[in-house]
């Protein structure tokens, strides 16, 4: 897969512009999706796909609520089970 650098930052109303200035973030649920951010935003970014990872793997943790994911998010809590 070929990453293709974004001349802007994604956050909500940010101003910088620039590909040097730009850090690719990959959100947990979406590990094939590169969207990039300049180093505020960029760290906003880590902190809610971390908050949102935390939630769903407390969620899920419940067997039987478990059993309604899809395949791919059944696929991603496995995944990131193993690492708790």
């Amino acid at each position: 897969m070929e990453i293709v650098k974004a001349e802007k930052c994604e956050g909500l109303a940010c101003k910088v512009r620039g590909a040097d200035k730009l850090f690719p973030f990959s959100a947990w649920d979406k590990p094939d999706k590169v969207n990039w951010f300049c180093s505020e935003h960029l760290r906003a970014a880590k902190a809610f796909s971390e908050k949102e990872k935390q939630a769903f793997m407390q969620y899920y943790a419940d067997p039987e609520k478990r059993k309604w994911l899809p395949h791919t998010s059944l696929m991603l809590y496995e995944k990131y089970s193993e690492k708790y």
